[in-house]
Parts: structure tokens; sequence; C-alpha cells
């Protein structure tokens, strides 16, 4: 029959389990913990054992590591036997030697019974083996020096393999901060840090062209030790095959936020004393970079630390090299919409970058949008009268507070045209209020145009202005071009008006004009000023124009005048019209388009426009 040890803390599990056993003709001992049962097996010598996981003390999966990995106990057959019914549970047991798993149910006494062989008598000779009854195998004191051999025994096995295991199962675990480079790196340097009790570690990755040095300093190390430390590593990874072409070196101090000391002067006279280098490789076997360990004794990386930091090499190489080849991919991705943002919307870049590389130029959509178009008045005489640097220099500083005005309201800049801008609001993202959006700008371009500085530029006699107009109306919009070249753009006859409103803005003395089509969805918000209904060139249907008028410029009874003005004009009563609009002046003196109309409607008077004209009148220039 065989011997069996029972190692459970359950006195119940052990009463069931020991009947069921000795009623096979087994011979059975009992122990509640790890350390108990170990030396037992040295007294008992058991050719099985059974053992739960959940044990105080060593636990049962170390303790058949143990068992499994000392070379007089290694013919033991061990049995898990464990109530923990989880996959997980199993396969550590399995990977540590257990011969067997059998859960904790009502088959598992008779699956154990099927397990134990009934013709093996026990590990070795029985005149070798020390007979006596198991009921009296004596008690051994835990502090005693059984306890402590076991100690040193488990601590050389487990460093040997559970505690390999463990370690790099840590750093696998540490996959899952790939999207945070600095992250994945401070994890797994604070992992190896703490398991091999070290004072410093560093790793230096390549990176693209870059070397990014990522320092972890330990509790006891301080700045001055950290810059000497990756002097050394510096140094050492220059001289590394397949760092030829690192350009430049970037440096990462981690964990140190929340240390007041840091930056303290190392008064006990110790240096980083001993110096360990990893040369870290992926699956592929490419270079990842170099992992600097560090510690403030002497002789410290002994031939078993050594062994067991090799075994690191290659799971911690694949990590980092996963890290970074994700972080290179996403800081190209990142290069490309910042670059490329300014010419593409950045969801366009982000729809091209999710194509594949043959795939086809998208197709235009048509959308209502609202147009904003912009240019300088007289620019050509401006440049006409000062040097290329401070024209080039002046409209930058103009086009980068444009356009600023213009994305914070939502917009997307279209194209420059020379001095011009044409801006789009409501693509490639739209919302409800596109035309409020576009006049809101509007008014922010006109009211910034006079905090530009025009210091050292000539100008013409009416000094820096500039005209906006602000239409909206259906657009075709897309990436036009050809297959090697194309721009996301606009085009349609709504964004010709847009540039028509824009040239009036002069005519009318105003900075910023709207479409009828504006207004009606601005008006309960902005404040705005009717200004005359046009035919402008290449367009048969009239347009109303409004201008936006700043807050306080314009009082309520001159307002009522204004539009009463209007009414008459449009009924061809041209001396009530005119008086209207002199109250107007008599408010405002300067008004200029209180004034033409007064000019309009003498001429008029002596000469009457068609009876069927319907007060638009047709403009011919642009």
């Amino acid at each position: 029959m065989s011997r069996v040890l029972l190692v459970d803390p359950s006195s119940l599990t052990q009463k069931i389990v020991r009947e069921a056993l000795e009623s096979r003709g087994h011979t059975v001992s009992a122990a509640e913990d790890g350390t108990t049962a170990w030396e037992l097996i040295g007294t008992f010598r058991p050719s099985v054992v059974i053992t739960e996981t959940e044990l105080p003390g060593v636990g049962g999966t170390m303790l058949t590591r143990l068992i499994k990995d000392t070379e007089r106990t290694t013919g033991i057959t061990v049995i898990v036997y464990t109530g923990s019914r989880s996959g997980r549970e199993k396969a550590r047991s399995t990977a540590a030697g257990a011969d067997a798993v059998v859960w904790k149910d009502s088959d598992g006494v008779d699956a154990l019974l099927e397990l134990i062989p009934s013709g093996a008598d026990g590990a070795g000779d029985p005149a070798t083996r020390g007979e006596h009854n198991a009921d009296e195998v004596p008690k051994t004191d835990a502090g005693g020096a059984a306890a402590e051999v076991l100690t040193d025994t488990l601590a050389r096995t487990y460093e040997r393999t559970l505690f390999r295991a463990q370690v790099l199962q840590q750093v696998w675990e540490v996959g899952e901060y790939l999207p945070s480079l600095p992250q994945t790196v401070e994890v797994l340097l604070e992992t190896v840090g703490r398991v091999f009790e070290l004072d410093i570690a560093a790793a230096i990755l390549r990176f693209e062209r870059e070397a990014r040095v990522f320092v972890l300093p330990g509790a006891r190390t301080f700045s001055s030790d950290v810059d000497d430390f990756v002097q050394i590593a510096r140094d050492d990874f220059s001289r590394r095959p397949g760092t030829e072409m690192v350009q430049s070196t970037r440096q990462i101090v981690l964990g140190t936020d929340a240390r007041d000391d840091y930056a303290h002067v190392r008064i006990d006279g110790k240096r980083i004393s001993s110096y360990h280098i990893l040369v870290l490789i992926d699956t592929a076997d490419r270079f990842v970079g170099l992992l600097h360990l560090g510690h403030l004794s002497n002789n410290f990386f002994t031939g078993q630390i050594n062994d067991d930091l090799e075994a690191l090499t290659r799971p911690v190489g694949t990590v980092l090299s996963n890290s970074v080849r994700y972080n290179e991919t996403e800081e190209r991705r990142r290069k490309i919409n910042t670059i490329f943002s300014k010419f593409v919307p950045v969801e366009v870049i982000e729809d091209l970058l999710s194509q594949s590389e043959d795939a086809e130029m998208a197709v235009g959509e048509k959308r209502d949008v609202a147009i904003l178009f912009t240019d300088i008045r007289s620019f050509t005489v401006i440049s006409e009268h000062n040097t290329a640097e401070n024209i080039v220099s002046f409209l930058n500083a103009y086009l980068e507070q444009m356009v600023r005005i213009i994305r914070r309201h939502g917009g997307y800049v279209d194209k420059f045209i020379g001095d011009a801008i044409l801006a789009i609001f409501g693509a490639p993202i739209s919302y409800q209020d596109n035309a409020v959006r576009a006049v809101r700008a509007a008014q922010e371009m006109a009211a910034t145009v006079s905090e530009i500085d025009v210091e050292g530029l000539v100008l013409p006699d009416g000094g820096f202005t500039t005209g906006i107009g602000v239409h909206e109306g259906t657009v075709i919009v897309g990436n036009i071009g050809s297959r090697d070249k194309f721009d996301y753009t606009v085009i349609g006859d709504n964004v010709n008006l847009s540039s028509r409103l824009e040239g009036l803005t002069k005519h009318y003395r105003t900075q910023v004009l709207m479409s009828d089509t504006v207004h009606r969805k601005v008006t309960a918000e902005i404040e705005t000023r009717e200004v005359d209904t046009v035919r402008v060139k290449g367009k048969e249907q009239a347009t109303t124009l409004y201008s936006t008028v700043p807050a306080g410029s314009f009082d309520e009874e001159s307002a009522r005048n204004y539009h009463k003005a209007l009414s008459m004009y449009r009924l061809g009563n041209w001396t009530i019209a005119i008086d209207y609009f002199r109250r107007v002046l008599e408010r405002y003196p300067t008004d200029y388009l209180a004034s033409m109309y007064i000019t309009r409607c003498r001429e008029f008077a002596d000469d009457p426009p068609d009876e069927n004209w319907g007060g638009a009148i047709t403009l011919d220039f642009k």
C-alpha cells in the first residue's frame, strides 16, 4: 500500500479523506500547512502527497514546486485536491508540477482513490525510511531549525522557478499600457526594480531616429546619482550596433513627483557601485534598446541574479518593442494630422488614413453651408509701397489672427487666395447655427482688424481695412482634383455670391455684408441693418443685403425712421423718403447709407425707374 501525506487546513476534510484512504489500506499522515508538510516529507517519506492550494504560510502551489524541484523528493506523486474550481488554478498547479488536480466535490474522494497506486509502499527503501506510526510523527516548532532549512530551500527554489514565472507574468501584463510609452516603461522598471531590490533602473530605447531615455530612481537614489548613471548608460548605448542613426536624445525621469528629497545632495559617501546591462531584443530578434540597472552595494549582481535578469531580456524587449512601435505609429499619425490639418480638415485626414492606399477619391456631396469671404481693401496699393519682407510679415500676422477667429467659431478655412480668405461653416462638420457662427466670426474679425500691427507699413489714405461677405446656400463639397493632388474645397454659385458681397462692402462703406438668406437665420440673435436690394453681376435674382450693427451705434428712433424711409423709397415716394433719411442724418451726420439714399431719391425724382422695378437696382461691377 502507499504512504500518503494529506495537507489540508480543514480537519473535516482530513477526517473524510483519511478514513477513505485507510479503508483501502494506505498509511496516512496529515498536516495543516506547507511548512509542517515539508518537515513530514523528510521524516514520514510519503510516496503520495495530497495538498490543498490554499494553505497557511507556504501555499500548495509552492509546496508542489518545491517537491518537484528537490532531488530527493522529485519522485513523489503530488495530487492537488482543491475547492477552487478555476481553470487558472488548475493551470498554476500543473505548471508547478502537480501530477493531477482533483476538485472537492461529491466525486472527489473517489477520484483520489483511483489515482493513488495500491501496490506502492512509499518513496525509497523501507529500511531507510524509518517506519513509524503516522500518528506519532513528532511535531516541530515552526521557528526551529527545520523551519529555517525550509525557508532557505524555498527561497532558492522560488528564485529559480516561481520567482521567474511571477516576474514574467507581471512583465506580460504591462502590455495593457502600450498606448503610453512612459507609463509602459515606468511599470516595467518599477517591477524589475522592486523584485530585484535595485537602487536605480533606466531604459534607453531607439525611437525612430531618437534615443528615449527613461530613468526610475529608487528611494535611496538622488538627482546627482541619476546624472552620473545616465551618462554611463548613454555612452554604452552610443557604442551599440544599431544606434548609428540616432540623432537626438530625450530624457524623462520617472516617479519623483512625490519625493521632496530627490534634489538633495548625497552626504553618506555612497555611489552606484554595481552596474548591469541587458540588451533588449524582441521576438523577431530586433534590437529594441538597453536596460541599465544599478545598486549602491558592491558585487550586487551575483550569478543567480544575472541569470534571472537575462531571462527577462526577450519578454521585456518584446513588450517595449510593441509599445515603441505603437507609439511611433501614433506619433507619425499626429504629425500627419498637425501638418496636413493646415491644408485639409482633420476629419478628412482621418477618413483618408482609414482607407486603403488604392482607394478612390471621395465623391463630392451637396451641403448647405455658410460661406465667409474676406479680403483686404487696396492690398495692391499696400504691396506696391512696402518691401516684400514687411508684406509677408504683416500678412502672416493678419491671417493668423483671422484663422484663429474662424476656427474658434467652428469654421474651416477652405483656402487663401492671396490676401483673401474663403471659409465655410458646415463642412466637414456642420452645426445647427452655421449662419450665426459665420456672422459672429465676421463681427469679431472686423473688430480685430484695428488690433493688427501695421507699424512700419505704408498704407493708403483709407488706412488698413477689410471687407467681409457672408452668404448661405447649397454648394458641392469634397476632395476635388487629381489622384495625385487634390483640395478639400467647395464650389458653386453660392460661393461666388459671398465673394460678390465682400466686393460690395467697399461700395456701401461697411465691413460686413450678409445676404437675406443669412439675415433670416441670425436676426433673432444679431442686430442687423438693411442696406439695399441689388442684382449683382452674374445673378438675375435680386438679393437684399444687410450689415451688422455694433451694439449702441444706432438708436431705436433712428432705426424706425430708416425703415420708414426704405418703405417710402420702394413705393416711389421720394420726397417722404428723403424726409425720413434726413431725420437719420440729424442724429448721425456721417451715416453713409442715409446720404446715399437721399442722393438716389433725388435722381429717381428726376428720372424715375421702371414702374415694376420693385426696389432692386442692378450693379454691373464686382
